[in-house]
């Protein structure tokens, strides 16, 4: 295909102008314009002390080829370009001849990237507002393949932690309320019935075991089994989603290493912590809200716990250390307070943190019958993924063109009536329909040319 860009530069030269950087090449405002308009003139003359229209009308004079239908100059200095139906022509064969290519490039020249998405709680399955980030994370992963980058896709696990605490208390709950009907809910824990299922299962596959445990270790026991059930079925909803990651990086497993530990001591080696009320908190020259208890690394309890911040960092680091060009990181708006201070102890620690880019997406409501509704773990109200696909029959590629289809800052109203409308009313089967008869044209035409 012809490089209109470099047509515009060379009509300058052969003006006997000298070419500017940067000038630009796009799509005029109106359709009427034009197909491609450049304010190549604007800018020479500028820069030579001529007018505009002279050095537009030597330029055009210079332009030539089959692919332009008309080219004209318009204020203030503005060259518009119009196809002709040669250019058409050619980009259709060459689409039909790149075949699933057509549109790929190189500018990544196989520089690596780590996307890390999703990456919810594992104190549930995945719900319509926590896989916000699945759709995301999915089209940024596809879109840098596609122009040369090597990516690689990662979840993180967060399972260690106050709200795994809480969420094994919950799974005890409904063991021991069994026999102890004044036994009360656990203050944060996640209600619905959902974790009342989780406990249920455990139960019956562990009655004996469960039977010798008491306090602490019931917890324990009902938090190991419970995250291998809740990881194992947020896994099949990332299946039913059609997203797959190559790594699941898990929180245990920094701490278990004993990385998590070592960043702190890292960090105190970098003068970036102070201690304050028996806690060690992080705290440097570009980040020091100790206000902000987020900033907590290591908490002030008789176990001298590790905070989610502490591992955060450790992981991170992992990151880095693992030497791709790029981090790319996508989180829930709820997690903005913790960009600037990681990113301040990740320069604490001599890192560049241009290498690390966080893109936030906004809350996700559910609308149903006109109605909408906050959704949440602890609120107990939320839509599975599996039962939005398995059985509502909302197919995977409604909810996510859904989500792309909206910009991350927003929040969506995600209308679940709307997704079942197989109708010109939801764009996907606008989509779908334009996509068959694109089909049934190629068909034909494939006919036509034998």
């Amino acid at each position: 295909m012809i490089n209109f860009y470099e047509l515009i530069k060379d009509a300058a030269v052969q003006a006997g102008y000298k070419v500017p950087d940067g000038f630009s090449l796009s799509s005029p405002p109106k359709e009427e314009m034009g197909d491609l308009a450049t304010n190549i003139a604007i800018i020479i003359a500028k820069n030579e002390g001529e007018k505009t229209t002279k050095v537009g009308e030597e330029i055009l004079k210079k332009i030539k080829s089959p692919f332009i239908k008309s080219i004209k100059l318009v204020n203030p200095g503005f060259i518009n370009i119009r196809f002709s139906d040669k250019y058409y022509q050619n980009a259709l064969c060459d689409i039909l001849s790149q075949g699933n290519d057509y549109g790929k490039g190189d500018i990544g020249k196989n520089k690596s990237v780590l996307v890390e998405y999703v990456s919810a709680n594992p104190t549930g399955p995945l719900h319509i507002g926590n896989a916000r980030g699945g759709p995301i994370g999915e089209v940024i992963s596809n879109i840098l393949s596609w122009l040369g980058y090597r990516v690689e896709r990662e979840f993180y696990v967060n399972d260690v932690g106050a709200q795994i605490k809480k969420f094994g208390e919950t799974l005890a709950y409904y063991y021991i309320v069994k026999n102890d009907s004044d036994y009360h809910f656990p203050d944060g824990g996640y209600p619905g019935e959902f974790l009342n299922q989780v406990s249920e299962e455990i139960q019956k596959d562990n009655s004996k075991e469960i039977e010798k445990l008491r306090d602490e270790q019931l917890v324990e026991f009902f938090i190991h089994h419970g995250l291998m059930i809740t990881i194992r079925r947020i896994k099949k909803d990332l299946e039913n989603l059609g997203i797959n990651f190559d790594r699941f990086q898990y929180e245990s497993d920094l701490i278990n290493s004993e990385k998590t530990q070592k960043i702190v001591e890292d960090l105190k080696n970098k003068n970036s912590t102070v201690e304050r009320e028996g806690a060690v908190w992080f705290s440097s020259k570009d980040y020091s809200d100790l206000e902000d208890r987020d900033s907590v690394l290591v908490r002030s309890d008789v176990e001298g716990t590790l905070t989610y911040f502490a591992s955060d960092i450790a992981y991170h680091k992992d990151k880095f250390d693992r030497d791709f060009n790029q981090l790319i990181d996508v989180w829930g708006a709820n997690h903005h307070g913790h960009v600037d201070r990681l990113k301040a102890a990740l320069r604490s620690l001599g890192y560049d943190h241009n290498r690390l880019k966080i893109i936030l997406y906004q809350n996700v409501r559910l609308k149903k019958d006109g109605e909408t509704k906050q959704m949440g773990k602890r609120l107990g109200n939320f839509i599975n993924i599996s039962d939005l696909i398995e059985k509502l029959k909302v197919p995977a590629d409604v909810f996510k063109y859904m989500i792309i289809s909206q910009s991350s800052q927003n929040i969506i109203d995600f209308d679940l009536d709307l997704a079942l409308e197989q109708s010109e009313k939801n764009p996907v089967y606008y989509l779908q329909y334009a996509h068959a008869r694109i089909c049934s044209i190629l068909r034909n035409t494939d006919k036509n040319w034998k």
